[in-house]
């Protein structure tokens, strides 16, 4: 988890979200993610950045996940010479 870097964090105390701006350096990959205050709050009291940053990388692969479609087909088409 060393790869995974936090850079930015903003408050959103009207919808009680927090917005966390990451970056994982060995994919290349900077995003965003937000996570209920309660779970940042609660990641924060254990008393390591490290659980922040698997609440992160776990909402982040929870996205992701959702973003694959739920079945694939494959056409595939011969010709005729």
């Amino acid at each position: 988890m060393d790869s995974i870097l936090i850079t930015n964090y903003k408050p959103d105390y009207t919808n009680n979200i927090m917005t966390v701006s990451i970056q994982i350096n060995t994919l290349g990959i900077s995003s965003q993610v937000s996570i209920t205050m309660d779970d940042f709050n609660a990641a924060i009291t254990s008393g390591h950045i490290d659980a922040v940053k698997l609440k992160v990388l776990n909402t982040l692969i929870d996205s992701l996940t959702a973003l694959k479609p739920v079945t694939t087909t494959t056409t595939t088409t011969t010709q005729e010479a």
